[in-house]
């Protein structure tokens, strides 16, 4: 299959801008499956932005109309989503104008410039979808940085994990992505699709990086720190 790593820059509060950026991609991409990073409709960090109704409403809707604009591909981004008084950090798998299939994000960082604990309720499920016959274990960000639940995603038969992220840069951090890579890979023998934004927020910046893994190794990658589409035969 092939599949499109969109490795963009959503502007935090630009819902309209990052849905239109989003569907444009995904109407002028060959590819069977598009994916784009974290929270790509709010843009990430929204912080206290999801404290306002109207806010989450309005991502909802961006979301809808991206839905009626995925026909015969496969689109996974990140969105805010509300059920009842919970809010969550999701990925939602698009096919045939209709959402088949959301992954929560399991572990919410909160340490250093992260406090996802304050606004995001913690997911319980390692997510599988099936495509022509093959299992995609689907996460978010900090997903990856543990065993968890890619190993559950493993043992559910997933064949490919793909990975959205919303990743800051430090000094080593790079390094450090591809050596997390490296652990699942070598824990579970299954490739990685890992996509990561760009752009900056708040001082935050972030280096994209996004990338096709496999065999132990990085075997394709977008550039660093600038938006990039890659198309990877998995």
């Amino acid at each position: 299959m092939k599949i499109a790593l969109a490795q963009i820059n959503p502007i935090v509060g630009d819902i309209e801008g990052n849905s239109l950026k989003i569907i444009s991609i995904i109407k002028k991409i060959k590819a069977d499956i598009v994916v784009f990073p974290e929270l790509s409709v709010t843009g990430y960090s929204p912080q206290d932005l999801l404290l306002k109704h109207n806010f989450i409403k309005e991502n909802v809707n961006a979301l809808e109309k991206i839905v009626q604009n995925t026909k015969d591909k496969i689109a996974i981004l990140g969105f805010v989503e509300k059920i009842n008084r919970n809010i969550y950090n999701s990925a939602a798998i698009i096919k045939g104008q209709q959402i088949v299939k959301i992954h929560r994000k399991v572990f919410l960082p909160n340490y250093t410039i992260f406090d996802e604990k304050r606004w995001f309720t913690e997911g319980r499920e390692s997510t599988i979808y099936e495509f022509n016959g093959k299992k995609i274990g689907v996460s978010i960000c900090e997903d990856i940085w543990f065993p968890e639940t890619t190993k559950k995603q493993r043992e559910n038969g997933a064949e490919l994990i793909i990975n959205i992220s919303a990743s800051p840069y430090r000094k080593g951090k790079i390094e450090a992505i591809e050596n997390i890579l490296k652990q699942r890979w070598e824990e579970n023998k299954i490739p990685i699709i890992y996509v990561n934004q760009v752009g900056s927020q708040d001082g935050i910046v972030f280096y994209g990086h996004s990338m096709y893994f496999n065999d132990g190794k990085v075997i394709k990658k977008c550039k660093d720190f600038e938006e990039d589409l890659l198309i990877v035969n998995v």
